[in-house]
């Protein structure tokens, strides 16, 4: 067991609780090194755990309560009662990824036959290293640490490729509509190396990084947070490569394509990623489709378009974006970016860390140009990291805002730490967000560029009374 138990927070624990703590449970966050948007639509990624963490102390109640604290005040501490069906809070609330994995859980040993009666609820302390809304999984991090408390204090067993399936399903709860990369890297990986995903079902590969090499992140300092109107910009993602995959089986149901495939990956192993982007060209050209051609080359009605394909997870319908549904470019960084992961893998097999650099480079330019999730500060995050040595740079999480993920020679690790700071956070931070950049010189650098190697998947610890 490599975890060990922050014990100035035991006392804390006890204050809180009453309670005296059994077990330590440790999650990492993660680095998604390459494969963005590409879980959701069925084709693989790379990410590595860091060490930067959610830590829990725990203890099993006699009842069917759950209480949370958390040693950053702000987070208020949040107490509910296990039920089938959990009421959430309001929506962006932190109790809400607590409650998702706890809700998780409660589904599963429902369905298995277990009494509602005798499903126990737990006390915790939380206490995160993971700066949130930073592409770095604080909240995935949040559900799974939550849902091993659930298991812990029950005493049940668990597979964790079927808990890492599990999770990603669960994570639905807060309204995020996501793929299973976060929860399956968090749950299995294994310190040293990255983990090369595959989904439906859920596969792992094991990956090694060039040594003489450093994964170095760097946090742009724009928040981007699942929630409210950021919430629905990350959702409308996944609806149009829905609506693109429905619209380009049709097409090609003349070559062996099912029409009722939901995911980008069941066409393009139905064909192959070439092709499928050449008639992908051909059917969307540039234009930007409107939902009423959808629903006439799919030969339903417009509402009906948007009942099949354009629900979110609350219920409510996807506003139709006034530009359109830019079609192609969807199709092509999703295609483009699993290939890439593909060449990834027999680059750094073959040790061949600027090869990798160069798709990391392609894959931030897919991400800006077709998938529209960067934004200012990303850009100007990733110029100043090639600039100043990194041989591959690109954003990295959702998008939005958050992180960018670098690798950087050994040799030049300290003095492109030091470009980056002076150029990025002195530089454009200081004259675009001054008010962000003066909280830095507060209290440092530290936490916004993270020198990283891969980290070891989550950890339970029993705690000796």
């Amino acid at each position: 067991m490599s975890c060990v138990m922050p014990s100035h927070l035991v006392a804390q624990f006890k204050e809180l609780t009453g309670l005296e703590p059994t077990h330590y449970i440790r999650v990492p966050g993660r680095v998604n090194l390459i494969g963005e948007h590409t879980d959701y639509n069925g084709l693989p990624v790379m990410p590595m755990a860091i060490e930067r963490q959610v830590r829990l102390l725990v203890a099993p109640r006699t009842d069917q309560r759950v209480e949370v604290y958390n040693t950053v005040k702000r987070y208020e501490p949040r107490t509910f009662t296990i039920s089938p069906q959990i009421a959430p809070y309001a929506t962006g609330d932190w109790g809400n990824y607590v409650k998702a994995g706890v809700q998780g859980i409660v589904t599963e040993a429902l369905e298995s036959g277990k009494a509602l009666n005798d499903i126990r609820g737990f006390s915790a302390l939380i206490d995160s290293s993971l700066p949130a809304a930073a592409g770095l999984s604080s909240s995935s991090a949040l559900v799974v640490a939550s849902a091993l408390a659930e298991l812990t204090v029950n005493g049940w067993s668990f597979d964790r490729e079927k808990l890492a399936e599990q999770m990603a399903a669960a994570e639905q709860y807060v309204g995020t509509m996501g793929g299973g990369m976060d929860q399956a890297v968090i749950l299995l990986a294994q310190a040293g190396s990255a983990l090369k995903i595959d989904f439906f079902p859920l596969r792992i590969t094991h990956v090694n990084l060039p040594p003489a090499y450093r994964v170095v992140i760097c946090n742009s300092m724009i928040r981007a947070p699942k929630t409210a109107e950021a919430r629905l910009l990350y959702n409308r993602l996944p609806i149009e490569c829905r609506i693109a995959t429905a619209v380009l089986a049709r097409a090609l149901s003349d070559r062996g394509v099912d029409q009722s495939v939901v995911r980008i990956s069941e066409i393009v192993s139905a064909l192959s990623p070439d092709q499928v982007l050449e008639e992908a060209e051909k059917l969307f050209g540039d234009a930007h489709w409107t939902q009423q051609q959808v629903a006439d080359y799919l030969g339903i009605t417009s509402q009906e378009v948007a009942a099949r394909y354009m629900r979110l997870i609350d219920g409510a319908t996807l506003p139709t974006p006034p530009e359109g549904f830019p079609l192609l470019r969807r199709i092509r960084h999703v295609i483009t970016e699993g290939q890439r992961v593909e060449k990834s893998v027999k680059a750094l097999s073959a040790g061949d860390a600027l090869r990798f650099g160069e798709l990391m480079n392609a894959s931030h330019a897919s991400c800006r140009d077709d998938y529209g999730i960067s934004c200012p500060a990303l850009d100007e995050l990733v110029g100043v990291a090639r600039s100043a040595g990194a041989v591959g740079a690109r954003l990295t999480g959702a998008g939005f805002g958050g992180c960018t993920v670098n690798l950087v020679h050994e040799d030049k690790v300290e003095s492109f730490v030091e470009t980056v700071i002076d150029r990025y956070y002195g530089g454009y931070l200081k004259k675009n967000h001054p008010e962000l950049y003066s909280g830095l010189q507060t209290r440092g650098f530290d936490d916004v560029v993270i020198v990283g190697a891969p980290q070891q998947g989550a950890e339970i610890q029993p705690l000796n009374s």
